[in-house]
């Protein structure tokens, strides 16, 4: 059961929030570190895959980066390939 969060950052700096086999969520910035904090008081194994769409900002996926840092979750990756904004 794939539990992992699928956080992507859309090419006009929105996010986009999926755990495992869902859907994709548009959430708001504001949004992340709350819910990156209950996913890892849920999970005993955390994980967070960042995803950014096809021309995505950088500066969008550092702070995603670094929202998952500040909320203690050390699996953490960049995916290098991008991918359809959303799914």
């Amino acid at each position: 059961n794939d539990t992992t969060i699928y956080l992507q950052v859309s090419d006009e700096g929105t996010y986009y929030w999926k755990q495992g086999q869902g859907s994709a969520e548009l959430v708001s910035a504001n949004e992340i570190a709350p819910r990156l904090h209950d996913y890892r008081r849920s999970e005993s194994n955390p994980r967070v895959l960042v995803r950014g769409g096809n021309k995505a900002r950088f500066g969008a996926a550092v702070f995603a980066l670094d929202e998952v840092r500040k909320a203690g979750i050390e699996q953490v990756s960049v995916e290098t390939v991008s991918s359809a904004t959303g799914k």
